[in-house]
């Protein structure tokens, strides 16, 4: 959306603001009434300088458009709009468990986000040992147990 500023010249403003001037003096200064306006007006005079590559930020999409911008010789739209890269971890293959052990009673997260494991599951049924340390992995709806030392 192309915006005249009455009749402010872009490069004062970029002039003003290499002076130290803020965005905020600089729109009083020439009575601008929304800063963004005076972003634009600077961006405008920086591109009148040189300083930054002549961009058009009109939206203009029919070919008549196209070649009036041609025949005038303003660059074309620049658009560098690109995905940024996601990079996904490799699903491992679920396999089975070895052994599946259901227990009579269920266990439930309680209100501070604990779950019990007491002795008799772990120790007595499951015949793991005080002192092994374990990660965690969630497979679909499961939670996981891994082993991964015992005690010394």
């Amino acid at each position: 959306m192309q915006v005249e500023y009455k009749s402010i010249d872009p490069k004062l403003v970029v002039n003003e603001i290499r002076n130290g001037r803020s965005l905020e003096a600089v729109q009083k200064l020439f009575g601008i009434k929304f800063k963004s306006e005076v972003q634009d007006l600077y961006l405008k005079g920086l591109m009148e300088l040189g300083e930054i590559p002549q961009m058009d930020f009109t939206k203009q999409t029919d070919p008549a458009a196209r070649s009036q911008r041609a025949a005038a010789g303003t660059p074309p739209v620049v658009q560098s709009v690109s995905k940024p890269l996601v990079r996904r971890r490799e699903k491992t293959p679920v396999k089975k468990p070895d052994l599946f052990i259901r227990t009579p009673n269920l266990r439930t997260i309680g209100q501070s986000g604990s779950i019990t494991l007491n002795k008799a599951l772990l120790i007595d049924q499951l015949g793991f040992e005080v002192g092994d340390s374990f990660e965690i992995c969630r497979e679909d709806e499961r939670v996981v147990l891994n082993k991964i030392g015992s005690h010394q």
